[in-house]
């Protein structure tokens, strides 16, 4: 959405203007100012179509007419014609205004076809002759068109979801995918152009209704047509019919990327949407996308470390029972001892990722805990951490969770801590953590290399587990 705004409006201003625009006092004087005529019929034009939409929409505040934008864009040309003949401006002083497009057969002396067809269209499949093609020369353009066909890959995942979005649909990411694949391979085998679909046009083509096979092969038709006869007739129509056109569709994203947005996201979340918008708009779509990744990436973190808790649960083991061991009568009478049985045995269940910026969070937590029940009748003498449903653990979490553990020894006196992997393949992290609890200066620990050691006390209720 954000690069499509900055792309879609300055294209606008410099098609209307026909000048590089640039954000800088001569550059906004050479659009604004001397160019004041080119751009103020677009922006004439902007303001009344949207009034029109304004006052046009249902109770509802959904635009009542679909196709009142595109039937607007067409009517430009005639009324901006019309506007001429009443000022009594004449079409060839328009144009050397700059208020038309130039003509493609400006330069040439011989300007006596009178064909809607440009005659040198098809060049491209006569001129091609492969005894002549350096193929030097193709073997050291493989690196940009292997760029040009990631650039193609990549607007898949982004446009289509984006798109999704928009029209409120589910996208088949596969069909998309193979479609994608079929067009760009066409197009090469016939001297084409790599292709992707447009977000701007697809988003105008569903605001106006567009829907289904039919409509989607009127748009195709009317492409082709307008491929074969459009250089001839673009010098007919009006610079300030594709600004206008431009410039709505810049607008319509802005609201919908930022303001329509509002309220959506936390403050951290909409403020990393104003950065890839202002860097988008001034220094463009590469620095918004470094931007972007930044800005993601810090908003992960800050997340993670601020909203995901993890510690999943705490509990003691006289909730959990286990119907899967035959004890003794007597191994009964010690789990059932509220002195020396289940309810001194406290179990804690983590969660997610655990790394730096949450294991403080944790340590704490756990420590509070065991500062709560000291000196109670619950007072655990065994600690169980269950690591299974823990995705992954950074050094500095691993070694927090070694002090965590002698902490607990010498602090709170507990007897025994078990560690719970849940895998055979260890704690999932690249530190040792297991060998670095079991090497630890104390006098029982138990480190498990499965969930068996927890599942000792556990209980076929899973409601309580």
């Amino acid at each position: 959405l954000l690069y499509h705004l900055s792309s879609s409006v300055i294209t606008a201003i410099e098609v209307s203007t026909n000048t590089a625009f640039e954000f800088s006092l001569d550059g906004i004087r050479d659009t604004f100012v001397d160019n004041f005529p080119l751009i103020g019929v677009v922006f004439a034009f902007e303001f009344i179509l949207r009034l029109l939409i304004q006052f046009t929409r249902d109770e509802n505040g959904r635009p009542r007419y679909p196709l009142l934008g595109p039937i607007y864009y067409i009517c430009i040309t005639p009324v901006f014609y019309i506007l001429l003949a009443i000022l009594g401006i004449s079409s060839e002083d328009a144009w050397n205004a700059g208020f038309f497009f130039p003509s493609l057969e400006s330069g040439n002396s011989d300007n006596s076809s009178s064909s809607i067809i440009d005659s040198s269209l098809f060049d491209i499949f006569t001129v091609v002759n492969f005894s002549t093609v350096s193929w030097t020369a193709v073997a050291k353009s493989i690196p940009t068109i292997v760029s040009l066909t990631a650039f193609s890959l990549i607007h898949v995942p982004i446009n289509i979801p984006a798109f999704a979005i928009s029209s409120d649909v589910e996208p088949d990411m596969d069909k998309e995918l193979v479609a994608h694949g079929w067009s760009n391979a066409a197009a090469g085998l016939f001297g084409g152009l790599q292709n992707y679909m447009a977000y701007s046009n697809s988003v105008i083509y569903s605001k106006s209704g567009g829907r289904g096979i039919g409509s989607s092969l009127s748009i195709v038709a009317a492409t082709v047509a307008l491929f074969i006869v459009g250089p001839t007739i673009t010098s007919y129509v009006p610079r300030c019919m594709a600004g206008t056109l431009l410039l709505h569709i810049g607008i319509d994203l802005f609201l919908e990327g930022v303001k329509d947005s509002y309220g959506d996201y936390d403050t951290l979340e909409y403020s990393g949407i104003w950065l890839i918008t202002v860097v988008m708009v001034v220094l463009g779509m590469s620095a918004a996308l470094i931007a972007g990744a930044v800005a993601a990436l810090s908003v992960y973190l800050f997340q993670s470390i601020t909203h995901q808790n993890p510690i999943k649960g705490e509990m003691s083991a006289a909730s959990l029972r286990s119907s899967a061991w035959n004890r003794s009568i007597e191994a009964r009478e010690i789990l059932e001892d509220k002195a020396t049985g289940r309810h001194r045995i406290h179990l804690i269940l983590l969660q997610g990722h655990i790394f730096f910026g949450n294991v403080v969070l944790l340590t704490d937590k756990i420590k509070s805990s065991l500062d709560q029940m000291r000196g109670t009748k619950d007072e655990p003498k065994i600690v169980i951490i269950d690591f299974t449903s823990v995705l992954g653990l950074d050094s500095s979490a691993a070694q927090a969770i070694t002090k965590l553990k002698t902490s607990m020894h010498n602090k709170y006196g507990i007897a025994l801590s078990i560690f719970v992997t849940g895998t055979t393949d260890g704690f999932p992290c690249e530190y040792n953590l297991s060998r670095e609890l079991s090497e630890s200066a104390l006098d029982k620990m138990a480190c498990s290399g499965s969930g068996d050691t927890a599942n000792d006390d556990d209980d076929d209720d899973d409601d309580d587990d």
